[in-house]
């Protein structure tokens, strides 16, 4: 059996990029496990912060008699402080996310005193709850003092406010990292916080401009099956959309070794003139399907014909091709010098994929900014691992990439290149770039060298930059 306390709404106003300004509306649902007589159950207790939808899509201010709440995010026993963020619809995650990423922000940020608010309020409406009870029947939970010391113990301690009727400061608590998931269950996410920045001004920051990297789940692209006119035509599809796959995220400054470089493959090709008769030949009766072999018969007949008919090099030049291909030997030079042309041209083979080699220098500056160091390092080395199978006996692929330059205001950057899904097929750390060992008191290294390597899982092709932005030159490309 479960219990339930709502608190008050309250709104926060938020900023967009264009500097307009919008609301959303705010309300702490609690629940709670109770015994058969009623009584809460220590250590089963649940914060729910929702939101008003249509306050935040309607540009309204919400929270009233007809608010629509969603849940937002979650964190309940056993949580260690950390809060879950929740989908629109689980089912569909495509949809996004129910808090936007402004709210999604302040909630975790230990420099806005949100965090705080949120607990506060949970606890006034729990003590309330309990007072309505009598007293002593709630277990000291009739005070704001013990709903937030019941929420702490239920859920870890993370800024999990003060006894005080009103949040005055963030709680300075260290967010802790998110648990790994037990056992062989791929990783779901990385970090509490959803996003990672170094250095961690960046997040405030918005004059510089960035690169994104996001981690992604991998899916290969799908083999299409066609049936239509009685025939069965395979082709490879489009790969899918990476934001519903996103794993984890990393905003860093923009490095100094940006380069790319574009590549296909063209190579020499020869073909002699006995060569380029028979495979002409080939190529034309193959293509006759039902009666192909016959034709080939009577193409090579006509050949050796046509060279019986023909004089002078034309003749020699194909007999000796030929005395060559049965043989082996350059009867050709051997008895005049000369040689057949060889008919080259530069031919083109295929595309190449494009590599990306970055490098970040990282100093941190203090121990919040030491933890999101050794956060990203973490994730990038684990997300590049090889994955098992439940019964060790196939080898999965490791998760994907999306790098994405942008600028101050976190548009795409029209004057760097586009990058596509991406392989890291290298991560490596130097831990004394400046040629000693230096610690911190926290034992956090003083400074950092992260390079990474990136592979794109697919060539650039003429029509990627049609896509793009339908060829108006909008932006420097791939």
């Amino acid at each position: 059996m479960a219990t339930t306390a709502n608190s008050s709404s309250w709104i926060r106003t938020y900023t967009r990029d264009d500097a307009t300004k919008y609301q959303i509306a705010y309300r702490s649902n609690n629940t709670w496990k109770v015994d058969a007589n009623g009584r809460a159950l220590p250590g089963s207790f649940t914060t729910n912060l929702q939101v008003d939808r249509t306050a935040i899509d309607g540009g309204v201010t919400g929270g009233g008699v007809n608010a629509t709440w969603t849940t937002a995010a979650t964190r309940g026993p056993g949580a260690n402080g950390v809060w879950e963020r929740k989908y629109l619809d689980d089912s569909d995650t495509t949809l996004g996310f129910a808090l936007p990423d402004a709210g999604w922000d302040d909630l975790n940020n230990r420099g806005s005193n949100f965090n705080s608010q949120v607990s506060n309020v949970s606890a006034n409406a729990i003590a309330k709850y309990f007072r309505t009870l009598g007293f002593g029947r709630g277990s000291g939970l009739s005070t704001q003092e013990g709903a937030i010391r019941e929420l702490t113990r239920s859920q870890g301690s993370n800024n999990q406010g003060n006894s005080s009727e009103d949040a005055t400061g963030a709680n300075r608590t260290l967010i802790k990292s998110l648990a790994e998931d037990a056992g062989d269950k791929p990783r779901e996410k990385y970090g509490s916080r959803y996003t990672y920045y170094y250095p961690v001004a960046l997040k405030y920051n918005y004059d510089q401009d960035k690169l994104s990297i996001s981690v992604l789940e991998y899916k290969p692209r799908p083999i299409n099956k066609d049936t239509t006119g009685g025939k069965t035509n395979l082709g490879i599809g489009e790969r899918e959309g990476y934001t519903s796959r996103t794993l984890g995220r990393v905003f860093l400054p923009v490095p100094g070794n940006v380069l790319d470089n574009n590549n296909v493959e063209w190579g020499a090709d020869e073909m002699d003139p006995a060569k380029l008769a028979l495979a002409n030949a080939f190529f034309d009766n193959v293509q006759k399907g039902s009666g192909a072999i016959d034709g080939l018969v009577e193409s090579a007949a006509g050949l050796a014909g046509a060279v019986g008919e023909n004089s002078g090099d034309v003749k020699t030049g194909v007999a000796a091709a030929l005395a060559k291909s049965a043989t082996g030997g350059n009867i050709l030079t051997r008895a005049t010098g000369a040689v057949i042309n060889p008919n080259m041209e530069l031919l083109f083979k295929g595309p190449q994929l494009r590599t990306f080699s970055l490098t970040w220098r990282m100093s941190p500056r203090d121990y919040e900014e030491s933890d999101m160091v050794k956060n990203i390092i973490r994730m990038f080395k684990q997300s590049m691992a090889v994955k098992r199978s439940e019964s060790l006996v196939f080898l999965k692929s490791p998760n994907t990439y999306k790098l994405q330059y942008l600028t101050a205001r976190n548009r795409d950057h029209s004057f760097l290149p586009k990058i596509k899904e991406c392989a890291l097929t290298g991560c490596s750390v130097n831990y004394t770039p400046d040629g000693n060992y230096a610690t911190y008191e926290n034992s956090s290294m003083v400074a950092y060298e992260l390079t990474l390597s990136f592979n794109e899982l697919e060539p650039i092709y003429h029509d990627d930059y049609t896509k793009l932005d339908n060829n108006t030159d909008r932006s420097i490309g791939f």
